[in-house]
């Protein structure tokens, strides 16, 4: 049986958003996360020494956390990088990839940078790991230009665990997607206005200002995620119904 409805009524101003910014402390410092896989494992550790070599004013840092899990408030980290590595075979030889994902502090995706190689079939797992290394050394350089290029954007980041300049839209930190199960659900930024809301990654929206979220249609409805506009939500999580209304938006300053 459904909950009767609750609302929450959060102040989103940035100024009440204690768990959006890392603390002074975690400037600099990158965390390396690799995902599952032993791919994964060989290219984070790539990854790790080619950003304490080549980046320079910045250290990196081993983690297996999740950096979405929580807001940023006592994180050890301004980014967080998560590596995914694969080989796969095919037909006409063995696929090797490798991801480099660039994460705020609450592991809200910044870019991404991918690198592939194909390798001849009865390549050696040796092989296979040099091409993992190789790769993903290649994705830190992408990752460093990017960092010289957005320079603004890199600084905020990795100073205060956030990505947002002057100039960029008023937003939530929030986004909607489609999940296999055919309901839509939403993905939020740890410590952003929407959390402070009450709005969690994995609610499943019901309501979108009183109105079905397929009255709008799906691209209307994710465009509408970053509107910068107050809206209320009919939200589900586990067998709990409720309402959330967001207040202000962060405003990048």
């Amino acid at each position: 049986m459904m909950l009767p409805l609750g609302l929450a009524l959060v102040l989103s101003a940035a100024g009440a958003l204690a768990g959006l910014f890392s603390p002074p402390s975690a400037a600099g410092t990158v965390a390396v996360t690799p995902a599952t896989g032993g791919d994964a494992t060989v290219a984070a550790r790539a990854v790790y020494r080619a950003i304490d070599q080549t980046w320079s004013g910045l250290r990196p840092l081993a983690y297996d956390g999740d950096a979405a899990a929580s807001d940023c408030r006592v994180k050890p980290f301004a980014a967080d990088v998560r590596v995914e590595a694969d080989d796969t075979s095919y037909e006409d030889g063995i696929m090797v990839e490798v991801t480099f994902d660039l994460l705020d502090c609450a592991g809200w995706q910044v870019d991404r940078w991918t690198e592939q190689r194909l390798l001849p079939n009865g390549s050696s797992r040796d092989e296979v790991m040099l091409a993992l290394r190789t790769l993903a050394r290649r994705a830190t350089t992408d990752a460093n230009i990017w960092r010289h290029v957005e320079c603004e954007r890199a600084r905020r980041l990795f100073s205060q665990g956030l990505a947002s300049i002057a100039g960029d839209p008023p937003t939530y930190l929030y986004s909607f997607y489609k999940s296999t199960d055919g309901q839509m659900r939403i993905a939020v930024r740890a410590g952003g206005p929407a959390w402070e809301a009450g709005i969690r990654s994995g609610d499943v929206m019901q309501k979108l200002d009183g109105k079905a979220w397929w009255e709008y249609g799906t691209f209307q409805t994710q465009r509408r995620a970053y509107d910068g506009l107050p809206h209320t939500f009919v939200l589900e999580r586990g067998k709990r119904r409720f309402e959330v209304a967001l207040g202000a938006p962060l405003v990048p300053r």
